[in-house]
């Protein structure tokens, strides 16, 4: 039997929120928020929801910027060729990789594993969106590309996606981390440059 900590997690949308698709439309916008089909009464729709693996892309991101003034050990990097440069230097797992996995099979292989799940996230009623135009800028030289627009459809702020967090108990240890980096979602950027409120919710378990 796997026994598991287990809990829901809300994310809502403080500000506009995009979690970019890489399937534009034909007409209307660049970016799109992502998309699934759901099957009902016979009928198949899309829906908003958010990717429980952008979920936790940006929960290791987070965890591995504020490890450190916890107690807990970070290799500093989230691509992963760095990872493993970084811990062949290390000489052991970092507490990050011991929670979201280590890129490689042929080392400390038994930690290669995630003890952590993270579900899709689905909206919570209805979804409301926006399609907005921007200008891109040349960051170099801080000016205004020239024909460079693209639109970008938005979720609408107050927007609300729940999910489920599992942990593995055999790596209880690492919980205050995980709660850490869900606490940092509140001053990371998600998505496309967009903020989220979090809360932990009681799964009924």
């Amino acid at each position: 039997m796997w026994l598991k900590i287990e809990f829901n997690l809300r994310l809502k949308a403080v500000g506009l929120l995009t979690v970019g698709w890489g399937i534009p439309e034909l007409i209307g916008a660049d970016v799109l928020h992502i998309k699934k089909l759901r099957y009902s009464g016979g009928s198949v729709e899309e829906v908003y929801y958010i990717p429980g693996s952008s979920v936790k892309g940006v929960l290791r991101s987070t965890s591995s910027k504020i490890a450190g003034f916890y107690g807990f050990s970070s290799c500093g990097e989230i691509e992963p060729s760095r990872i493993r440069d970084k811990h062949g230097k290390m000489g052991k797992l970092c507490d990050v990789c011991r929670l979201f996995g280590y890129p490689q099979k042929e080392l400390w292989e038994k930690s290669l594993l995630s003890p952590l799940k993270v579900s899709d996230f689905n909206a919570v009623g209805d979804v409301e969106t926006v399609k907005l135009t921007r200008t891109s800028l040349d960051l170099r030289r801080l000016i205004i590309k020239t024909g460079a627009l693209y639109t970008i459809e938005h979720v609408l702020p107050g927007t609300e996606f729940i999910g489920k967090v599992k942990l593995e108990e055999s790596t209880r240890g690492l919980l205050p981390l995980l709660l850490l980096a869900i606490a940092g979602l509140r001053i990371d950027s998600f998505g496309r440059r967009s903020i989220v409120d979090v809360k932990v919710e009681d799964s009924g378990i």
